[in-house]
């Protein structure tokens, strides 16, 4: 049985607003966030209200489906910054996505993105579950993580056909419900 926690738009603007307090925090002045597609898509566009930077975006392929219990065999890349734009060459960039699960699309991001010329790259997730991660960030990469949480299926409101009963639940603040 999978356990499943829901959160609210609320709830994810305040988590990122407290983890864009931890990125200013840390001394370095990120230029731009790449958002991991396409679940850190909506938290890069709620950091930059806080982070006030550009996004840029790239989209893999590691899931078979959507509901995240099957994965391939590989990484692809579907959409990337190729060429990488000019004006972010030697610059600090900020990766951002919703959950650090599996870590395996980070790994792969990361490893890709440091062949490109970056001062600093840095992580930003706004869930970290707590389980053993199959993949591993390269040395040097900052990383901030807005909440950890159990190693439970997250329903995100973007995710939700219906947000008033998406909202329902998430009203449960904090109790995993059963499958």
């Amino acid at each position: 049985m999978v356990k499943k926690i829901w959160y609210t738009y609320d709830d994810v603007h305040r988590v990122l607003k407290e983890l864009a307090g931890k990125i200013q925090a840390s001394g370095v002045r990120y230029d731009a966030m790449i958002a991991i597609g396409g679940g850190g898509f909506i938290p890069a566009r709620i950091l930059r209200c806080f982070l006030n930077i550009p996004i840029y975006a790239v989209s893999t392929a590691y899931y078979a489906n959507d509901f995240g219990y099957e994965t391939n065999s590989e990484i692809k890349k579907i959409q990337w910054l190729d060429p990488m734009p000019e004006n972010l060459a030697g610059k600090n960039v900020l990766v951002v996505d919703e959950v650090d699960d599996s870590r395996v699309t980070l790994e792969f991001v990361l490893n890709e993105l440091q062949k490109e010329n970056f001062a600093e790259i840095g992580v930003a997730v706004l869930h970290e579950k707590i389980k053993e991660k199959a993949g591993k960030l390269p040395e040097g990469i900052r990383y901030f993580s807005g909440i950890t949480v159990e190693d439970w299926w997250i329903n995100y409101p973007w995710d939700a056909e219906d947000i008033a009963a998406h909202n329902l639940l998430a009203a449960g603040h904090g109790e995993a419900q059963p499958e």
